[in-house]
């Protein structure tokens, strides 16, 4: 997992300490600032799936300082925050990226991210 359309993984974190394992079995690694865009996080998600491990995988970019409650005015944080196993206020307070894990693994990537048009695979 050197490169991703170029770029190094340099950088990235994830769910797990083991970036491939965050990527192909977790589905979701960051970047806290990356070039041409260094007051958001840049996401890399998992979109299809065999059944063992993501396969392909898209991107998307969030401020960092993205208001959590009214990026995603929709969502019921409540029980978002009931699924992750805390109070809601506890919820918010986390790191943007916990929260964007949490959101997708209750709502979905296509809901939190939107469409996946041109997926890529990484090898």
């Amino acid at each position: 997992m050197e490169k991703y359309k170029g770029f190094k993984y340099k950088g990235f974190e994830g769910i797990d300490v083991d970036l491939e394992t965050s990527l192909f079995e977790q589905g979701l690694i960051w970047k806290k600032g990356h070039v041409g865009h260094e007051k958001d996080y840049h996401f890399i998600y998992g979109v299809k799936h065999n059944g063992m491990e993501y396969t392909h995988f898209d991107w998307a970019d969030i401020a960092i300082d993205a208001d959590i409650e009214k990026e995603w005015a929709w969502a019921d944080f409540d029980s978002v925050a009931k699924f992750a196993g805390m109070a809601k206020e506890e919820f918010l307070k986390m790191e943007l990226p916990l929260i964007v894990f949490d959101l997708i693994a209750y709502y979905g990537h296509e809901e939190i991210f939107g469409g996946s048009y041109y997926p890529f695979e990484v090898k």
